[in-house]
């Protein structure tokens, strides 16, 4: 199962986190298919997204988590910048 079959079957997005809440579609932004894809490959070692603002990044990235939390439970540390 890839990162993007698990959100569309068990990801749901809140009325306060989501302009569209409810289920999780990534069909949605098919866009991030690829990428949630390729951090689901094994033998990926490092994803690189050069993108522009507001596209579901950390989106894509709660996905990753949640998959890993439900299907396949490793440690896990997200880093991400303060703001000043």
């Amino acid at each position: 199962m890839t990162i993007s079959d698990w959100a569309d079957q068990n990801r749901r997005l809140s009325s306060e986190a989501s302009a569209e809440p409810g289920q999780w579609r990534t069909s949605r932004a098919e866009y991030q298919r690829g990428i949630m894809e390729a951090i689901s490959d094994a033998s990926t070692e490092t994803v690189v997204i050069m993108s522009s603002a507001q596209v579901g990044k950390t989106e894509v990235l709660n996905n990753a988590c949640g998959y890993h939390i439900d299907q396949d439970p490793a440690p896990i540390m997200v880093v991400m910048p303060t703001e000043r």
